[in-house]
C-alpha cells in the first residue's frame, strides 16, 4: 500500500512541457489526476526555416500552470513535491549567473542539418550509434551546439552550462542544474552503455562533461524551491523538485510500461512506439532500420523506439488544408493564458470537431484510398527524410469522409509496420500494446489500431500519462512513495479495446495486400530496401 494513502491530504504536481502544450497535473495518490492546467507552448518561426521558444515565455507558462494546480488543491491539500518531464533535444546555454542565453532551439528545427552531416563524416554513423544509440540528425543536441557555436558565437561564448527544457525549468525553480538519463541520452553526447557523458563527443563542440547537467537517479530531487519560486507558485520554500525525464518515458511511467517486453504507443503531434528492454539495443540493424535506443527513466532499464513525425500533425494539416480550420493555439492562449481546466479545452474540442464528425460518417474501416502518412518524411522503419505524404486510389466518388478515414488508417498502418519491425529486429513477441495520448480519444482511430495489432490493445485512461508519470516521480522525491514499485501502484488504469473479427480481417487484408506492398515498392524505387 502507498505511504501516501494514510495521509490523503497531500498531493503532487507533475508537469509535461511539450512542443505544443505545457500541462500540469494535480495528482492525489490513490485517487489519480484531480485537475489539469494547460498552456500553449509558444513557438516562433524563423524566415526560411527554423523554430525556437523564448525561455521567459516558456518558464512563465510553466509557473502559471503549476500555480493553477496549487490553487486548485487548496491549503489543506497543498502539493508536497513537483516533477518535471519535457520534450527532449531542445535546450539553451546557461551563463555564469544561471540565466538562459538566447533562445531555445525547437527539437524539430532543421537548421543544424549541415552540422549533423559533419558529425557523420567526422565519427561515422555506425560508431556514433554504437556509443549513443542515435543517428546523426539535426534535432539532437550535439548538432544544435555545433550550430550555435558557428551561428550564435556571442551566445555560445557565454555558455557555462547547457540546459535542456526540463533542466531549465528545474533550474528556474531551484537554482540547481541536473537531469535524468532518459533526457541525457537524447543529446548525441551521452554513452548509453556507460550511462555517462561522452567527453570525446562533447569536445567536438568545445565542451566537456562539467558543462552538462549532472545525471541523477530517478526520484532524487534536483533541489527545493527557492524563496522567489515558492512565492510565485504558492508553495513553501524548499518543496522538492525532481526531473522525471523525457516526456515519452514519463508517459511510460504513468502508463506502467516499465518491464522488459512492455510496449507503449504514445500519440501526439508525432507518434512514438517504445519497447522496454533490459539493455540498449546497439546492433547495427537497429540503426539501419531507423530505430533508436536509449535509457528508460527507470534506472537500469533501456528502450528501443521508432517514430512517426506526422501523426496528430497530419490531422492538423488535414483541418487546415481541406476544412480551413485555423490553429486553436493561435489566439489569446499564445500569451500564456489558460486554455484548459480539468479536461480538453473548448477551443481544442471545437477545432477537432469537424474531423471527428467526418470520421463518424465513415463507418467501420478500412476505406479504399490508402495514405502513406509522411508529411515530415519517414523516421522508421527505413529512414527517408524525402518520403512524402501520398494519397493513392482516389476516385471522383470519394469524399472528405473517405479522405479523413484514409488519413487515420494510414497512420495506423504505419504504426503496425513499426511494431512488426521492432518485434522482428529485437526478437521480442509483442503480446500487448498500451496506447496513450490525444489520439487515443478518437474511437475510430483506436478501433483501427485494435484491428491491426499486434497483440491486444490497452488504452490508458488518463489523457495526461506524461504529467502523471512526472507526478509519480515527484512522489518519490517527496517521500510519498518508498520505491518505484510503490509509485507504480498509482499508474493509470487502462481499458482493453477489441475490434470485431470481420473488421480485423478487412484491416489485415488491406495492410498486407495493399498498404505494405505500396510502401515497399517506394522503398525499392528509392534504393532504401
Amino acid at each position: 500500500m502507498s505511504v501516501q494513502r494514510a495521509g490523503a491530504a497531500r498531493t503532487l504536481v507533475g508537469v509535461d512541457v511539450g512542443s505544443t502544450h505545457i500541462k500540469a497535473a494535480l495528482v492525489a495518490p490513490g485517487s489519480g489526476v484531480l485537475h489539469v492546467a494547460r498552456r500553449a507552448t509558444e513557438t516562433h518561426a524563423v524566415r526560411g526555416g527554423g523554430a525556437y521558444h523564448r525561455p521567459n515565455e516558456l518558464l512563465a507558462a510553466v509557473s502559471s500552470a503549476i500555480a493553477e494546480c496549487v490553487d486548485a488543491a487548496g491549503a489543506r491539500h497543498r502539493p508536497v513535491a513537483v516533477g518535471i518531464a519535457s520534450m527532449a533535444e531542445s535546450g539553451v546555454p546557461i551563463d555564469r549567473r544561471n540565466l538562459p542565453v538566447g533562445d531555445i532551439l525547437a527539437w524539430h528545427d532543421p537548421r543544424p542539418e549541415r552540422q549533423a552531416a559533419w558529425l557523420e563524416r567526422q565519427i561515422g554513423a555506425a560508431p556514433l550509434f554504437a556509443r549513443t544509440g542515435l543517428r546523426p540528425e539535426p534535432k539532437y543536441t550535439l548538432s544544435k551546439l555545433l550550430w550555435l557555436r558557428e551561428h550564435k558565437a556571442a551566445d555560445f561564448t557565454r555558455l557555462r552550462h547547457w540546459a535542456g527544457v526540463a533542466e531549465l525549468v528545474a533550474l528556474d525553480l531551484t537554482g540547481n542544474l541536473a537531469t535524468n538519463a532518459s533526457l541525457a541520452c537524447r543529446t548525441l553526447a551521452f554513452n548509453v552503455t556507460a550511462r555517462a557523458w561522452d567527453a570525446e563527443l562533447l569536445a567536438l563542440a568545445s565542451l566537456g562533461p562539467d558543462e552538462m547537467p549532472v545525471v541523477l537517479p530517478l526520484g532524487k530531487a534536483v533541489g527545493g524551491l527557492t524563496a522567489a519560486a515558492a512565492t510565485r507558485l504558492g508553495l513553501p520554500a524548499g518543496t522538492p523538485v525532481a526531473i522525471a525525464g523525457h516526456d515519452h518515458l514519463a508517459a511510460a511511467l504513468g502508463a506502467g510500461v516499465t518491464k522488459p517486453g512492455d510496449v507503449l504507443d504514445s500519440m501526439g503531434s508525432a507518434e512514438a512506439t517504445l519497447l522496454v528492454a533490459e539493455r540498449p539495443a546497439l546492433a547495427d540493424e537497429i540503426r539501419r532500420g531507423g530505430f533508436s535506443t536509449g535509457c528508460h527513466a527507470v534506472d537500469g532499464l533501456s528502450y528501443v523506439s521508432g517514430g512517426l513525425q506526422s501523426s496528430g500533425a497530419l490531422i492538423d494539416w488535414f483541418l487546415d488544408t481541406f476544412l480551413g480550420v485555423g490553429d486553436a493555439a493561435a489566439g489569446a492562449d499564445r500569451a500564456g493564458e489558460p486554455v484548459q481546466v480539468g479536461g480538453a479545452s473548448s477551443d481544442e474540442a471545437e477545432r477537432y470537431a469537424p474531423f471527428v464528425e467526418l470520421l463518424e460518417g465513415a463507418g467501420p474501416g478500412p476505406v479504399e484510398p490508402i495514405v502513406r502518412p509522411y508529411l515530415r518524411g519517414r523516421t522508421a522503419p527505413h529512414r527517408d527524410p524525402s518520403a512524402s505524404l501520398e494519397f493513392e486510389g482516389l476516385r471522383e466518388t470519394h469524399t472528405l469522409v473517405d479522405l479523413a478515414a484514409a488519413a487515420v488508417d494510414g497512420c495506423a498502418y504505419h504504426v503496425r509496420w513499426m511494431l512488426d519491425e521492432l518485434a522482428r529486429i529485437t526478437g521480442t513477441p509483442l503480446d500487448r500494446v498500451k496506447l496513450t495520448g490525444g489520439g487515443a480519444r478518437n474511437r475510430r482511430w483506436v478501433i483501427a489500431k485494435a484491428a491491426l495489432g499486434p497483440g491486444r490493445l490497452e488504452v490508458v485512461r488518463t489523457e495526461e500519462a506524461a504529467a502523471l508519470g512526472a507526478a509519480l516521480v515527484a512522489g518519490l522525491a517527496g517521500g510519498v512513495y518508498g520505491s518505484v514499485e510503490e509509485a507504480l501502484i498509482d499508474a493509470s488504469p487502462f481499458d482493453r479495446v477489441t475490434a470485431p473479427a470481420t473488421v480485423r480481417a478487412r484491416y489485415d487484408a488491406a495492410y498486407l495486400d495493399r498498404w505494405l506492398p505500396a510502401v515497399i515498392t517506394r522503398l525499392r524505387q528509392s534504393g532504401l530496401s
